[in-house]
């Protein structure tokens, strides 16, 4: 939980120097630094629902990696 935590406090203390117009790119930053720091997704997920700016960027890495799961299984299944 400890982890859920810090990822939120510091997009909390963060966002509030970036402009709105921004906002968007700096959560979609922030979300693939947390990937190369290997924060889980079920972590990711666990920290939805506190900023729309957050749970977006969160979507777009969930539903990126859907795809590439849907894809393996499709070049898997043309290889049979």
């Amino acid at each position: 939980m400890i982890e859920e935590d810090l990822i939120i406090e510091m997009w909390d203390v963060f966002k509030e120097y970036i402009p709105e117009k921004n906002k968007e790119t700096a959560a979609n930053h922030y979300v693939d630094f947390l990937l190369g720091k290997d924060v889980s997704q079920s972590t990711l997920e666990a920290v939805m629902n506190f900023d729309p700016n957050l749970d977006e960027a969160i979507k777009l890495v969930l539903d990126n990696d859907e795809e590439i799961e849907e894809d393996d299984e499709d070049y898997y299944e043309d290889e049979e």
